[in-house]
């Protein structure tokens, strides 16, 4: 926590500081090369029903800027820029991602030389795509490897197609690839988050992925045979096998080969990925991107997004973190809501601080606020939650002006209660509020009206991190705040995972029967009241009415404390002594404004130290 410069005056610095976001990661497909577009702008469509499954990729996938190298008539139908009917270096200025879709004709040498030096550059993502062996699969095949022959590369598509007896859609060429990327792949969580079908999707009449060691020699890429920076991200069931359809033979591979093969695996290499796959994400005679294929429902939609969203988090450069402006601790252990709280008894509950906030944090990063939650532990992502974490749920509410609202957020209309089952500090009405779990980025505004915000967590950190435009929250002296930390629960009220008296598998133990029974035990685990603080956390949320069916108020603290007015006085004494003793006072009054620092002991403390007379802010 910041301490004060001064004991009776404090300048808190809220400056405007250099740092920016970046601007939108740039990706371009190639439709130079005899790719065709489908499902880049087309939508999926059931292909007995014509209902639609899923719109087309870049409608989609709107967090990234699109273009296009190829025919410059199609920028109409696809929506996006067009860059050349070539690839140039030129061109490739300003693109940070290209990905090719089974090229059908040969690269220009002075497009490969282009490729090669963009990507030498660092920083760039290179996602090509291939075929099997069948039919002009071998072609594909020969185009693919050249380029990354030229770039220098271990990966590599071998001469020849796999296929799945079992885990198809209908015929053994159509596979369904498991998305199960190797336990060192950085950032997994990010490629498995929001699956519906386990992460199958649809590699139809696929190749196989192979490497080359630095001695020439082609090496499958299998269990225990996977190089160094070199991770597998789709892979096919166990009985995988490897099918010969056309000359020439495999390199790595042999027909009649059975086992987990590799689809898709992504190579670092510097700065830059290369990520090498069977079949293409579009394109293809029915591409990656399917939601449906004979009646097998995919997570193709899904798993693309997550590739593009796990790709930019390759590209982007480490972004400056902003200047510091509140950091707040909080007491750890204390994640037992009023004192009596324990976990669920599932064992995804097992371990210790999932729901323990211990500090809080405001960033000053240009147009944002970062707010980060740093937690004892986030325990993972055990349930692959959108914004990478699963288990807790925060809301945040912040007073910062005049009016507001004093109701806590209920995002269900028809839930009896809000979530967290408490009521907000009367005496700081809310000017906004924030509902954040692994599904919910929500900015709430007092008159009903939400906006999305950007949500993202470091588990090896143990923080979440939510990006608040400045249009909507101002950190400035007078700034009063309430953070509460629950358990999520999709199927809970609003949300927050219900308490009992005892804990259930899936509910929250320890709460007092008459609570419960009248409705008004918080569900809340832990709330942002640094030590010293009263009424501290036990006693905010003990302080229901369960007779009368109130429920526990929670108060605002001081994230940045207000502007304090102080009187100094100058005192004459004259004394006359007659039968009682006389006092003659005259008062100079003179003014002087000091700005106090962030909320902590140090700052609680300073209190103390001011003149009697003290004239505070209405809204203190």
């Amino acid at each position: 926590m910041r301490k004060l410069g001064a004991v009776l005056a404090a300048l808190m610095l809220l400056g405007v500081f250099g740092f920016v976001f970046a601007s939108a990661t740039t990706v371009a497909v190639d439709l130079a090369h005899g790719e065709n577009d489908k499902y880049l702008a087309q939508d999926v469509l059931d292909f007995d029903t014509n209902e639609t499954l899923a719109h087309g990729i870049i409608p989609t996938i709107d967090f990234v800027d699109w273009a296009y190298f190829g025919d410059p008539t199609q920028a109409d139908v696809l929506g996006i820029t067009n860059l050349g009917e070539k690839i140039t270096a030129d061109a490739l200025n300003g693109v940070d991602v290209l990905i090719i879709g089974q090229p059908t004709s040969p690269f220009d040498p002075e497009e490969i030389m282009a490729i090669v030096d963009w990507f030498n550059q660092g920083g760039k993502v290179l996602w090509i795509a291939g075929d099997s062996d069948y039919g002009s699969g071998p072609q594909v095949i020969d185009y693919v490897d050249t380029l990354l022959e030229q770039l220098g590369v271990k990966l590599r598509l071998d001469q020849a197609s796999v296929e799945s007896p079992t885990l198809n859609a209908g015929a053994g060429y159509r596979v369904i690839g498991i998305v199960n990327p190797d336990p060192n792949t950085p950032n997994a969580d990010v490629i498995t988050q929001g699956f519906k079908h386990e992460g199958h999707v649809l590699y139809h009449g696929p190749g196989v992925v192979a490497w080359v060691d630095d001695d020439g020699n082609w090496q499958p890429l299998i269990d225990g045979n996977v190089p160094e920076n070199v991770y597998r991200i789709v892979k096919t069931a166990e009985d995988g096998t490897i099918v010969e359809n056309t000359d020439p033979a495999a390199n790595a591979y042999l027909a009649g080969d059975t086992g987990v093969f590799t689809l898709l695996a992504a190579e670092k290499m510097g700065d830059s990925w290369l990520i090498v796959s069977g079949e293409s994400p579009y394109g293809d005679y029915e591409p990656t991107w399917s939601a449906k294929y004979h009646g097998v429902e995919l997570d193709g939609p899904t798993f693309v997004t997550n590739m593009i969203k796990w790709i930019t988090g390759l590209t982007a450069a480490p972004a400056p973190a902003g200047e510091e402006v509140v950091d707040i601790k909080d007491p750890e252990g204390d994640d037992h809501g009023p004192g009596t709280y324990t976990y669920p008894t599932n064992a995804v509950f097992n371990g210790e601080g999932l729901f323990d906030l211990v500090d809080f944090k405001i960033k000053d990063a240009g147009d944002n606020y970062i707010l980060e939650f740093y937690f004892k532990n986030l325990g993972g992502n055990p349930w692959n939650g959108q914004n990478g974490f699963s288990l807790q749920i925060i809301e945040a509410y912040f007073d910062f002006k005049d009016g507001g609202s004093t109701d806590a957020i209920k995002m269900d209309e028809n839930a009896p209660t809000p979530g967290s089952n408490v009521a907000i500090d009367p005496d700081h009405p809310w000017d906004v509020a924030l509902r954040i779990h692994g599904w919910g980025n929500t900015l709430v505004l007092p008159d009903g009206t939400t906006k999305d915000v950007k949500v993202s967590a470091d588990l090896d950190k143990n923080v979440i991190m939510v990006e608040v435009p400045k249009d909507y929250l101002e950190v400035k002296p007078g700034l009063y705040g309430a953070i509460l930390v629950g358990s999520q629960d999709g199927f809970g009220v609003d949300t927050w995972r219900a308490v009992a008296v005892d804990a259930e598998e899936w509910k929250l133990g320890g709460a007092e029967a008459d609570a419960v029974i009248n409705g008004v035990a918080p569900r809340v685990l832990d709330l942002l009241v640094p030590a010293g603080f009263k009424p501290t956390q036990e006693e905010q949320l003990k302080s229901y009415d369960a007779a009368n069916a109130k429920p526990a108020v929670v108060k605002m603290i001081p994230i940045i404390k207000p502007k304090v007015t102080t009187v100094t006085q100058t005192v004459t004494q004259t004394e006359t002594v007659t039968t009682k003793v006389q006092k003659t006072v005259t008062a100079t009054e003179t003014t002087t404004t000091t700005t106090s620092g962030t909320c902590g002991p140090a700052a609680i403390g300073l209190f103390a130290l001011l003149p009697l007379l003290a004239l505070r802010k209405k809204r203190e």
